[in-house]
């Protein structure tokens, strides 16, 4: 029986959302959780959308990780329902914090450019 309180797909987008953001800042669920003052069972549980997350924890989850509100809330659409975004490898997600920190926008632009001709070219043709 689905109580009220029971995870909905959004929680489970935001929770999804928030490991991501973790994974890219580079903080453990440990850590996460000492800095919101809860285990990292609990951080675990938030992650996987087991438990809600309140909007003041959400608050604080947002301060931790350096991040917006709104972008625990990436791929949850109010207007046109609810999709969930792609998972990324670790590997991936380290590519992408670390390509966020090259200065150069013409590096950015430059490394894209090879990077999406590689991929095309791991493609079957």
């Amino acid at each position: 029986m689905k109580t009220g309180r029971s995870p909905n797909t959004v929680d489970i987008i935001v929770g999804r959302n928030v490991r991501r953001i973790r994974e890219l800042s580079g903080t453990s669920q440990t850590a996460l959780g000492e800095a919101l003052g809860i285990t990292f069972q609990q951080v675990q549980k938030y992650e996987c959308g087991a438990n809600r997350i309140s909007a003041g924890k959400l608050l604080e989850i947002a301060k931790v990780l350096g991040c917006d509100l709104i972008d625990l809330f990436a791929g949850a659409d109010p207007r046109e329902g609810v999709f969930v975004l792609p998972e990324h490898s670790p590997a991936a997600l380290k590519v992408a914090a670390d390509f966020d920190r090259i200065e150069s926008q013409q590096l950015r632009d430059n490394l894209a450019r090879l990077m999406a001709s590689l991929a095309q070219s791991e493609t079957p043709a």
